[in-house]
């Protein structure tokens, strides 16, 4: 397994063709499972080769973003891909926020490491794998832990660095397209750091309700540009130099946490 680093936190990704609503897009999202394959210990490693019928990491990060093209042919699951809140809310609480009759991220990350931990069909568990992965991603994107009365940001446009677009298709995409060239400075050098202390134990031991507060946390910050925008406001690069650092943190972070995620959960699934 190669070494981790907080200095991968700030790390940046390459990302392909934007599509608002894609958390992260593709490369975000392959992203995170490229960190999450180099945490994976050697027997989860081979259960996630087989459950998905995979030999490559790379053939890992595409399952990653399979949740996202399973949405366009069914919307249904669009609430699937993130928490929304009310504007008074200060931490997420699933009973709360995540409604089962709605469900969000949280709760289909609980939903799916059962099935990926139980007995089901491989078929069962490798589409249950895709989804884990992909929203603990979700998860972990600010702009996916949103206010319901302005639909996540998507009903807040803006215009980002001279181009239209809305608050979540920001933090979705655009703002990680500023930097295409990052994902294969990220690949090439990721095994030099050292590993990390005890700040890694205490991010991997939160649980994903957590992880969503986290988000929201961020989401508020005035950096963010969120709370409080009317709509129509402009972004320019300025605004990238003081977020783009964090959207990298938040992919390398849910990368590790899905990463000791798969680790517990495979290790509980095989049989003794």
């Amino acid at each position: 397994m190669r070494t981790r680093s907080i200095v991968a936190l700030l790390l940046a990704i390459a990302v392909g063709t934007p599509h608002p609503a894609f958390a992260w897009g593709d490369a975000g999202h392959r992203m995170v499972c490229r960190v999450a394959w180099d945490e994976l210990v050697e027997t989860p490693l081979a259960e996630v080769k087989e459950i998905l019928g995979i030999t490559t990491e790379e053939q890992f990060a595409d399952a990653c973003t399979w949740a996202d093209h399973y949405l366009t042919e069914h919307p249904e699951t669009a609430s699937w891909h993130e928490v929304t809140i009310a504007k008074s809310v200060r931490e997420v609480d699933m009973a709360r926020d995540c409604p089962p009759a709605a469900s969000c991220s949280l709760r289909e990350i609980e939903r799916n490491l059962d099935v990926l931990k139980s007995g089901a069909p491989r078929e069962q568990r490798a589409q249950a794998l895709k989804f884990l992965a992909h929203f603990v991603g979700d998860a972990h994107q600010p702009l996916r832990v949103a206010f319901a009365e302005d639909k996540g940001g998507t009903a807040l446009s803006a215009t980002f660095l001279a181009k239209p677009s809305n608050m979540r298709a920001i933090w979705d995409t655009d703002m990680l397209a500023t930097d295409p060239r990052a994902l294969e400075d990220l690949a090439g050098s990721y095994h030099q750091y050292t590993p990390l202390d005890r700040l890694f134990v205490d991010w991997i031991s939160d649980l994903p309700a957590e992880w969503a507060t986290e988000s929201l946390w961020i989401m508020r910050t005035p950096a963010t540009g969120y709370v409080g925008n009317p709509g129509g406001l402009a972004f320019d690069e300025t605004y990238v130099k003081q977020n783009l650092v964090v959207a990298h943190d938040r992919i390398a972070k849910a990368g590790m946490r899905l990463g000791h995620l798969l680790n517990e959960a495979l290790r509980a699934a095989i049989p003794e």
